[in-house]
């Protein structure tokens, strides 16, 4: 009997090895196939992803144009007019394993970037950034906020009245005299109203135990102008560091800076460039999007006259390639494009492409990559394939980059 229980035992153990396995491989090869793919129309794009899957191509109506498709040899698809299809993928040929939405579409035409902005965004709310004990003033600690206010709320009102700033919410609990608040705040896309009993701490200051903030600013790199003012920067969100959340912004604006000195990158210690951002003057650009692709913004039109940035192809996913690449960086009144080895190429919804730094000018300046270098046009065989979005901890001559049509979908799909 204890034989048979082992027996049992050790097959549901194999069980479990075996899904468990099964799934890190399924995940992997879906980290290989592209989510969503653009096609330039009356073009080719060839595909090396060397994974054991069959495709069947579907057009919008569902019929099939093509069918038995071996990805794990190079293919070429040769596209026609503008529409859309979709790649339905499975592994040996038998396992439904992903789905690549695809669309033919007209080239685009960008500006490059690679000039630094300084970054102001206005939160849609006031901003929770954490909770915290109230030592009272005869000697209790408690937490009013605990099961009613998360960190990662965003409060909107206090007792009925529309709250937007610290200073709104600041003067209301202090002006609560310990009285219940109604405070209603947005979390998850909901709006949930909670009632808190402000505390009189050891200093007679009525507090809920929260901490918060309404705005964020900092210096980024703008990717790419187009000719009607609008722009994208960074590459990804500007997220609050305790929830890793990107922040949920009411508008922002972009303003010059500039750049006095750059902190070189070291393992475990991210360099940065420092800079001095004057929000006395008038701003060169509106966001109106905080998203995880990026920052867009619009009303840009001064950016043409300052750096005069090149007309460039954005470049499809499908023809970024290993190997040499250049990351654009303005630095010193000019445009640097210095060289970087891409390594590694990804077609999930972020970390792209994996590059090395192998400029030695760039690893002189910077020792590779450094915090505000986000957003850093990628450029290869003269199209602007992606942008640079992260340094790697552990070594600053290492990055990643998102691909450019991301950014553009992004841009488009939120616009329309």
């Amino acid at each position: 009997m204890k034989n048979f229980k082992k027996g049992l035992i050790y097959a549901a153990f194999l069980v479990f090895c075996i899904c468990f396995g099964a799934d890190i491989y399924c995940n992997s090869i879906k980290n290989k196939i592209p989510d969503k793919l653009y096609i330039y129309k009356q073009d080719k794009a060839v595909f090396s992803m060397d994974i054991p899957v069959v495709g069947t191509v579907y057009d919008s109506s569902n019929n099939i144009c093509a069918d038995n498709i071996d990805f794990g040899k190079q293919v070429t698809i040769q596209s026609g007019d503008t529409g859309k299809y979709y790649v339905d993928y499975k592994l040996f040929g038998l396992l439904p394993v992903a789905r690549t939405h695809m669309e033919v579409v007209d080239e685009k035409y960008i500006y490059s970037g690679g000039f630094q902005v300084g970054i102001y965004l206005k939160c849609n709310g006031v901003y929770v950034v954490n909770t915290e004990t109230i030592c009272t003033y005869d000697g209790q600690n408690v937490v009013p906020a605990k099961g009613k206010i998360n960190k990662g709320d965003y409060i909107i009102k206090v007792n009925g009245s529309q709250t937007d700033t610290k200073e709104q919410l600041l003067q209301a609990v202090s002006e609560s005299a310990g009285n219940s608040m109604d405070i209603t705040v947005r979390r998850d896309g909901q709006e949930i109203e909670e009632q808190i009993i402000p505390v009189k701490n050891v200093a007679g200051e009525y507090k809920i135990g929260i901490w918060v903030k309404d705005d964020t600013q900092g210096v980024g790199t703008v990717t790419y102008v187009c000719e009607d003012g609008t722009f994208a920067a960074l590459g990804h969100g500007i997220s609050d560091n305790e929830t890793g959340k990107v922040l949920d912004i009411k508008d922002g604006m972009i303003y010059r800076t500039r750049i006095l000195s750059i902190v070189p990158g070291k393992n475990g210690e991210p360099g940065e460039l420092l800079g001095t951002i004057d929000y006395r003057e008038d701003n060169i650009g509106s966001i109106r999007r905080n998203t995880d692709k990026g920052i867009y913004g619009e009303n840009a039109y001064s950016l043409y006259k300052e750096y005069s940035p090149e007309l460039m192809k954005a470049a499809g996913s499908y023809e970024a390639s290993k190997g040499t690449a250049y990351v654009r960086f303005y630095n010193n009144g000019s445009f640097h494009d210095y060289e970087i080895d891409i390594t590694d190429l990804k077609y999930g919804d972020s970390k792209n492409i994996t590059f090395k730094v192998t400029s030695g000018e760039l690893l002189e300046l910077t020792n590779g990559i450094v915090q505000g270098m986000s957003g850093s046009p990628i450029i290869q065989n003269g199209k602007i394939i992606g942008a640079v979005t992260h340094v790697f901890v552990d070594d600053s001559t290492c990055g990643y980059g998102i691909f450019i049509d991301r950014m553009l979908d992004k841009d488009e799909k939120e616009t329309n």
